[in-house]
């Protein structure tokens, strides 16, 4: 899982990236910063095959912004959460 914080003013720039082929291919989650209360960017978060990841980590290491830890930590736990709720809600339809 790779996680990248870009400013809503790069807009353009992330909509280019993200129509990348191998990038395009990922399992693309975007969160907008309300998630942990802050304002003025997003979060991408990308998931799938390494070779993948590390096109798309050169293409983001020039529009994103540096995560500190703990709030990467904060967000994977925010998915993580968020998934659950999913698989507990179907688990009830579907039981």
């Amino acid at each position: 899982m790779e996680i990248f914080k870009i400013s809503s003013s790069k807009k353009k720039e992330l909509e280019r990236i993200l129509n990348i082929d191998d990038i395009s291919r990922l399992s693309i989650t975007i969160r907008d910063s309300s998630i942990l209360g802050k304002e003025g960017f997003q979060y991408i978060i990308l998931e799938g095959p390494e070779e993948r990841l590390r096109t798309a980590r050169e293409e983001f290491n020039s529009i994103s912004e540096k995560i500190e830890n703990d709030e990467k930590d904060k967000i994977k736990d925010y998915i993580e959460k968020e998934r659950d709720s999913v698989y507990n809600g179907l688990g009830s339809i579907f039981g």
